[in-house]
């Protein structure tokens, strides 16, 4: 089951002292020390006998200022006692918002000003930091602020990054706590956990889909029940009606133990955005919770990826089943990322067929464009000899919203033209692939999930997997 409230900690380790430097409060006095002896200087010039008394104060207030600064930094410079943990969820979900926790400890003998700040990895976004705040001897605090991760993949956080004050804050040492720490940033899986304690039926309708059940028209025997108006005789099993005295149907449920395939393009179109995601992250997002409702129905799932980033790890799964196959797949492309090069699908096809050979429902998800005409049906031959196929296309939305901008200039009525033809084009080879037997998808990115359920509920139902 996936975990999404644990928390992993940084573990106790000393405290690494830095550089020791001037504050803004001594910078800003020495700026005033300039200034003055500028004025000074003029004094003397106009006023001879009171720049000269001037001047003798003003030496004095310099020695004063740098006997100040210089105990100040003695006393000041070496920062102990100081103890910092940091507490982050142990897994993010991209786009989430999480919160992380630091937590310091003063066990020295003076009382600290701190400025508080952390190594945040830059696919990270954080509010919250840097903060200022005050330790008192034996005090311990907690800081809290926010993280929204970005992008998907291993984050890495560096130690906790504390400026000091020295007691009469005229200096700053810089001061490293925790230790390093590395958290993963997976898809958005908190849609499948709020569908872990349903039931399949309130999960359809959860996502906004509403199946009828259909008594005793799947193809597994479940089980033996009284009978009930409306099933068929088929369904009646004489031999233990006759042994019971009343009349007992058989139940049977949908077939098990099916494979379902994800052939995800991982080419340069899925780079393309609708909002704050990319294709692609829809269509992961799409992928988990199709999958998870095909694995709660007892079917494997596996993943081939093609076109990935060259830095990506992972993208490839054989089919596997129950409670733990959501997490490998999850595991499997948190960090799988879109590549720059074109999606080969003839490839792909011929890497999958020699990998599997058992029938399956191979699902290929990706961005079609007329182009891809001939090579996409060459694939989807191959694949058809033994799989049934299913092929899921996002629309590019802003395609869409071209259509519904009024025509006021010329320029409008060009982009609305060129619109149309691309979304005719589209249209046709989406015709050209259904004539193949292939089942098509066509969805906006953020509903990739609902459509795909969707389809692969009409199926099961239909006895077609």
């Amino acid at each position: 089951m996936i975990q999404t409230a644990a928390a992993t900690e940084s573990q106790t380790a000393p405290a690494q002292t830095g550089r020791t430097g001037p504050s803004q409060r001594l910078v800003k006095w020495l700026g005033y020390w300039c200034l003055s002896a500028l004025i000074i200087s003029a004094a003397r010039i106009w006023l001879p006998q009171t720049g000269e008394f001037i001047g003798n104060l003003w030496w004095t207030a310099s020695a004063l200022l740098l006997a100040s600064a210089l105990l100040d930094f003695t006393t000041g410079c070496r920062v102990t006692g100081l103890q910092g943990l940091r507490r982050l969820p142990s897994n993010l979900a991209l786009g989430v918002r999480n919160t992380a926790r630091l937590t310091l400890r003063n066990s020295g003998p003076r009382t600290l000003v701190l400025q508080v700040s952390d190594s945040i990895p830059q696919q990270l976004g954080a509010t919250g930091l840097p903060c200022s705040t005050q330790l008192d001897p034996d005090q311990e605090i907690s800081i809290e602020y926010n993280l929204v991760p970005h992008r998907r993949g291993s984050a890495s956080f560096g130690r906790i990054e504390v400026l000091a004050n020295s007691p009469w804050g005229l200096w700053q040492t810089r001061v490293w706590l925790g230790q390093e720490q590395t958290v993963k940033v997976y898809p958005n899986f908190l849609g499948i956990s709020s569908l872990q304690a349903l039931s399949t039926e309130q999960s359809l309708r959860l996502m906004g889909l509403h199946q009828q059940q259909r008594r005793g028209e799947g193809m597994d025997f479940r089980q033996l029940r009284e009978y009930r108006q409306g099933d068929s005789q088929r369904q009646v099993d004489w031999r233990a009606s006759s042994r019971l005295h009343k009349l007992i149907s058989r139940e049977y449920q949908d077939e098990r133990d099916q494979e379902i395939i994800y052939m995800l393009d991982c080419g340069r179109r899925m780079r393309a955005k609708d909002g704050d995601l990319s294709h692609f992250d829809h269509a992961l997002n799409g992928l988990l919770l199709s999958a998870y409702v095909a694995i709660k129905q007892g079917d494997a799932v596996g993943l081939h990826s093609f076109a990935a980033a060259r830095e990506s790890n992972g993208g490839q799964l054989p089919p596997v089943k129950g409670e733990s196959a959501i997490n490998l797949l999850l595991n499997n492309v948190y960090d799988l990322h879109s590549g720059t090069g074109s999606a080969d699908y003839t490839g792909a096809a011929q890497q999958l067929l020699a990998k599997h050979k058992r029938r399956a429902l191979i699902i290929l998800i990706t961005n079609l464009r007329d182009e891809d005409s001939d090579e996409l049906l060459a694939a989807v031959r191959l694949l058809s000899r033994n799989h049934l196929v299913m092929v899921a296309s996002l629309r590019e939305t802003s395609v869409d919203k071209l259509l519904q901008q009024p025509i006021q200039s010329f320029d409008n009525a060009v982009n609305g033209a060129a619109a149309r033809d691309f979304l005719r084009r589209r249209a046709q080879l989406l015709q050209h692939l259904q004539a193949h037997n292939v089942i098509v998808v066509d969805s906006r990115p953020e509903l990739l999930h609902q459509s795909l359920v969707e389809a692969y509920w009409r199926l099961k139902r239909s006895g077609r997997i």
